[in-house]
């Protein structure tokens, strides 16, 4: 499921590219749905004491790549700045650090609270910029989210998750960067 997610990442690019807005729906409905599962065959495998090494590890890349990927093609179109958008890639960028010195020092990070509710505030996001887009394809859009109008909603829209993203970053930062500091002591 993991991996799906990921492959499902050059689709949702081609299509969006490609001005198909219903195969992009498809894509991140499919995304959401194979999310979802994988979330509860993560609780399962808790449950059961069959977490692997390699789910700690991918399920939150596949996280970043597909929701990356989305937020890029929103850059692509013009949707939201590009400060925005370098927001969600430096999160996930520290993250991947602390993981990594976390890892070396032999400590499991667990997930924060603040990281799911990014997640969530994120995928929100996501779907109110398609559906803009999608009402704006078949000119369903009231005159207050028309073009260039949209953009003003899209990037508050983006703001928002950017702005939960931040927030997140810091506490992912400030609960764990004792691990950090501590490593970086040892490679001395």
């Amino acid at each position: 499921m993991t991996l799906t997610r990921i492959l499902i990442s050059p689709f949702f690019i081609f299509f969006f590219v490609m001005d198909r807005p219903w195969s992009v729906l498809v894509c991140i409905v499919l995304a959401a749905v194979i999310e979802t599962s994988d979330f509860l065959d993560g609780k399962i495998a808790r449950k059961y004491a069959q977490i692997s090494d390699f789910g700690k590890l991918m399920d939150p890349f596949a996280d970043s790549i597909s929701r990356f990927t989305i937020f890029l093609c929103f850059l692509s179109a013009g949707l939201a700045p590009v400060w925005l958008i370098a927001i969600f890639f430096y999160r996930d960028t520290l993250v991947t650090v602390v993981r990594l010195f976390s890892i070396k020092r032999g400590v499991v990070v667990a997930a924060r609270q603040s990281g799911k509710t990014k997640a969530w505030v994120q995928a929100v996001s996501i779907f109110l910029v398609l559906f803009i887009l999608l009402f704006q394809k078949f000119s369903l859009l009231p005159s207050f989210l028309t073009p260039p109008n949209h953009v003003l909603y899209t990037t508050i829209i983006i703001a928002v998750a950017a702005s939960v993203t931040l927030w997140s970053a810091f506490d992912y930062w400030m609960a764990n960067k004792s691990i950090v500091i501590k490593a970086m002591k040892v490679d001395k």
